[in-house]
């Protein structure tokens, strides 16, 4: 039987690479996004493209609907859509700040709202859970980014255990630098005409920003893991991926005192 996946923000980047790497492998995919005339016309016949904008929860509803008015089951729910913000906390507005929780956190959690009566229903179902190695640790001027993503990280870990009794699993994807709309230009950046004693710091790590940029892995990488994850069967939560350094640092986190590994964060970025 052909198995299902429905990605939210398949439009570019981690989201269109895995789409094209479940449908190259017979999976029947719904890709959704925003506005599907973004969506190229030239994909694969077993890629569907659907309207969902996850900051609405009428189009949430809608959108599952129409997935399941088109398919009899959904295997896989993959949460891929968010962006990210830099800049100092300060420089920040509430309307920004709510705006990335409404998109890569209640977004996130509305969809699988949605979706878990029919998981509940099949008695089975995959949510996977796009956050970041940035849900495990944090660099300066990405607090509201960062802050989403530990709220991901938090809420998945904990609904695992609300629904596996349902035979529903979940489970998290932590890309570490990638190349995509996310690093080209699609964050939300946080300025202030009247507030400049961030200028020389941020100037400063703006560059290191760029600089770890040349370093970011392909997107089609993120694919290949959240496949991994959508087949081996396995009871295993986290899936970090990215480059060498990312998944150091990551390591580094896990088992160094606290004190030690932002000094090492402070030595890498701020020097």
């Amino acid at each position: 039987m052909v198995k299902t996946i429905l990605i939210t923000g398949a439009s570019s980047g981690i989201g269109k690479a895995t789409a094209n790497h479940f449908a190259k492998n017979n999976w029947k995919v719904f890709a959704s996004m925003r506005d599907t005339k973004s969506f190229l016309n030239e994909h694969p016949e077993n890629i569907i493209p659907i309207t969902i904008d996850v900051s609405d929860k009428h189009s949430i509803k809608n959108g599952i609907n129409s997935v399941l008015s088109m398919t009899q089951n959904i295997d896989v729910v993959l949460n891929n859509a968010g962006f990210g913000g830099y800049g100092a906390f300060e420089l920040s507005t509430t309307e920004q700040r709510q705006k990335m929780f409404q998109v890569n956190v209640f977004g996130l959690m509305n969809v699988i709202e949605e979706i878990l009566p029919h998981f509940r229903a099949n008695k089975s179902g995959l949510i996977i859970n796009v956050s970041s190695i940035g849900g495990q640790m944090t660099y300066p001027l990405y607090s509201i980014y960062h802050s989403t993503k530990w709220a991901v990280e938090g809420f998945s870990e904990s609904l695992n255990y609300e629904l596996k009794h349902f035979g529903i699993r979940v489970k998290i994807i932590e890309p570490g630098v990638t190349k995509s709309n996310f690093v080209n230009g699609a964050q939300m950046m946080f300025k202030s005409h009247t507030v400049n004693d961030y200028d020389v710091y941020m100037s400063k790590l703006y560059l290191k920003v760029h600089e770890k940029l040349s370093r970011a892995i392909s997107p089609e990488i993120v694919a290949e893991k959240i496949f991994e994850a959508a087949t081996d069967n396995k009871e295993k939560l986290r899936y970090p991926v990215g480059n060498n350094q990312s998944l150091i640092l990551l390591k580094l986190r896990q088992i160094l005192p606290l004190k030690l590994f932002i000094k090492l964060i402070r030595h890498i970025i701020e020097k």
